[in-house]
């Protein structure tokens, strides 16, 4: 089901023009990861792994988190689905997923987008089980995944104390996943706590319906045997985490869309209202992806040339609300970065908001929120 990966060059033809996609070089080890989502980001078994690759400075990966799944509802309808699949409920937790790597051969905890502040507190809270656990996978050659939970690090959902809860563990070549089983047989072996798995008493389909109601929680993960997942979050959840009376105002829809968050609402939203809010993020990311190839275009014209000849350039060709941005990409960082900054920068008063409307062409006519929970 999943693409095989040994190094980073089995995956950069797939995801090559596709600038939703981005290679961060670090100074021991490489990230593949996206960034802003469209229609097509995802249009591939490859693309779908683009969510936090590890890579060493040969070109090896290291670590393979989870690949990219839905909210049940984004792409798939509970009628779709085929519920005769093996599969298993799991708690979602409200934390950080984290991984272990090796590092200059010290043992290191990453995000998705790397070493971070939340994965050092991970590391930092990591007692000697987690840790032989993690030494034990990154010899194996298998990712193990957990959820960090503290007080520190809430999100939604409040936590007495910090906890690291074994979520997965993933083949790193083959991105197999191990079964249920197989993770509680490796909890038990390395005495860590694991993510509980839901004893149903109804189908999956009709759990479903309930689930959504519920508070309290964050929602479920519903994992198949043959490695295809789908998250469920409740309406509790998703009304606190992402405001949905905001829709009210376009400057919050605004705010979801540079923060990637458009996909935590869809699925609570009625088809229509569903669908103008997905066509109000095409319209800004299209234009954030037609800035970004432009200015890349730009940008390579001057390349190995002086920097003042570039300021110069710039100066007198573009628009001074992208000259950011190129002066970032001239640097070798990511212009879209630079971008996504501004659309958060936009998104926090309608004033703002206008003063880069021309840029984007969105246009949001406030609506009235309708929450599906069956």
């Amino acid at each position: 089901m999943f693409p095989v990966i040994e190094t980073v060059a089995d995956v950069l033809p797939h995801i090559q023009g596709n600038i939703g996609f981005f290679l961060t070089r670090f100074d021991d080890y490489d990230v593949i990861e996206y960034g802003f989502v469209g229609d097509d980001t995802f249009r591939s078994p490859m693309a779908l792994e683009c969510r936090g690759l590890k890579f060493d400075k040969d070109g090896r990966l290291i670590a393979r988190p989870f690949h990219k799944f839905f909210n049940l509802g984004e792409r798939q309808r509970p009628e779709d689905i085929d519920w005769t699949v093996p599969h298993v409920v799991l708690s979602k937790l409200d934390g950080s997923m984290v991984h272990p790597c090796v590092v200059r051969g010290e043992l290191v905890f990453m995000t998705r987008m790397g070493v971070t502040a939340q994965s050092s507190a991970a590391l930092k809270h990591a007692d000697e089980d987690i840790r032989s656990l993690s030494k034990w996978a990154v010899e194996a050659g298998i990712t193990a995944l957990f959820e960090f939970t503290s007080p520190e690090n809430r999100v939604v959902i409040a936590y007495d104390q910090p906890s690291l809860t074994l979520l997965a563990a993933r083949d790193n070549r083959t991105g197999r996943y191990s079964t249920h089983q197989e993770l509680q047989s490796l909890a038990d072996q390395f005495d860590v706590p694991l993510i509980p798995s839901l004893q149903m008493t109804t189908p999956t389909r009709d759990f479903v319906t309930i689930a959504r109601s519920e508070e309290g929680i964050e929602g479920y993960v519903i994992a198949f045997d043959d490695g295809h997942r789908l998250k469920l979050k409740t309406a509790f959840y998703a009304l606190r985490h992402k405001a949905l009376s905001g829709l009210a105002y376009e400057k919050n829809i605004l705010a979801w869309v540079a923060e990637g968050a458009v996909d935590d609402v869809v699925p609570l939203l009625a088809a229509d209202l569903a669908e103008e809010l997905k066509a109000y993020q095409f319209v800004v990311v299209s234009g954030l992806n037609r800035h970004v190839a432009n200015l890349a275009a730009f940008v390579a014209e001057y390349s190995g040339r002086e920097r003042k000849e570039f300021a110069a350039a710039v100066s007198s060709n573009l628009d001074k609300r992208l000259q950011g941005a190129a002066f970032a990409m001239f640097d070798g960082k990511d212009g879209s970065e630079v971008l996504r900054k501004q659309l958060l920068w936009a998104s926090y008063g309608e004033s703002r908001l206008e003063s880069i409307r021309d840029l984007y062409g969105m246009s949001w006519k406030s609506p009235a929120v309708t929450i599906e929970v069956g």
